[in-house]
């Protein structure tokens, strides 16, 4: 009898929605969380198909249902719809594989990146780079993508997911301790922004990591120079304003200017003026106990 209700009550609320409905498939992907103890995919298909779902629909569907914790029948219902079409593209399995990765499903996730890279490498390439970077933490595969993506179009700076794709190799090979060569892409970024958009429009955190890289190098004269650049040009400026202040009160040993580089970057930290991402640890990012921490660490400064 439970059998019995728990299937039916599905279709019948499949049954129940309109075409214009469609949009609130994340809503109705929740709620079918309470009677999916006998989902089955099948019998979803033949409903969505027969009130004229595209494919989008129903993998935009089942990437909701793994959004609301049901990653495994979202998962499956998504590769059944996939394998039933001829015309998929990159962009169905993309979609397929974002949520995934969001949900740390990350062989399901790779597995969906791959297929969409073999239909169309240079409309994924760039994200495959990206994402690589940002939540895989795979530097040098980053990198390879990255760098191929790049050379299909040479005439053009491309922007992977919005990104300056000379900005994301910077990051890549900051995070491989090959400093020289970030500091070689953030200054191409640097250029192209300055020509592009203005000076003054200029991401900051170009500077940033660019002092960054020259901090990790020793280079005092010009680490000191990029923080600056960083906190003139940032609003509010939380990460440069912390790490000059470390940087001031380890490397410089000036203490007074420690502290004020501190206390603004705490001040801003408040407010929630700081670099961050809700997926993911963002490079060199800034937390409040961390600034906290060190402006209560009194130890003298010799």
């Amino acid at each position: 009898m439970k059998y019995f209700l728990n299937k039916y009550f599905v279709l019948f609320f499949i049954l129940s929605i309109n075409m214009y409905a469609q949009k609130t498939d994340s809503i109705f992907a929740y709620k079918t969380q309470f009677c999916l103890n006998n989902f089955n995919v099948d019998e979803f298909l033949k409903v969505f198909e027969s009130r004229n779902y595209t494919k989008e629909n129903i993998i935009s569907f089942a990437s909701n249902m793994a959004l609301h914790g049901n990653e495994k029948y979202g998962n499956e219902l998504a590769k059944k719809c996939i394998s039933k079409n001829d015309s998929i593209t990159a962009g169905n399995w993309h979609a397929y594989s974002v949520q995934n990765t969001k949900n740390g499903n990350y062989t399901e996730a790779i597995y969906g990146l791959e297929n969409s890279l073999a239909i169309a490498a240079n409309e994924m390439e760039g994200y495959y780079g990206w994402v690589l970077l940002y939540y895989y933490r795979d530097y040098n595969r980053a990198l390879l993508h990255l760098n191929h993506y790049d050379s299909l179009t040479p005439k053009v700076v491309d922007a992977p997911v919005g990104e300056n794709i000379h900005f994301l190799k910077g990051l890549c090979y900051y995070q491989l301790n090959e400093f020289e060569k970030s500091i070689t892409e953030f200054k191409i970024n640097e250029n192209f922004e300055i020509n592009s958009f203005s000076k003054k429009n200029a991401n900051a955190y170009i500077y940033f990591y660019m002092a960054r890289n020259y901090d990790k190098l020793n280079n005092l004269k010009l680490a000191e120079t990029f923080y600056k650049k960083a906190i003139k040009q940032a609003q509010f400026p939380v990460e440069a304003n912390y790490y000059l202040g470390m940087f001031y009160k380890y490397k410089i040993k000036k203490s007074k200017k420690a502290s004020s580089c501190l206390d603004t970057s705490f001040k801003n930290v408040i407010k929630g003026y700081k670099q961050q991402d809700i997926y993911v640890e963002l490079f060199d990012e800034v937390y409040y106990l961390q600034i906290k921490e060190e402006i209560e660490n009194k130890i003298l400064i010799k």
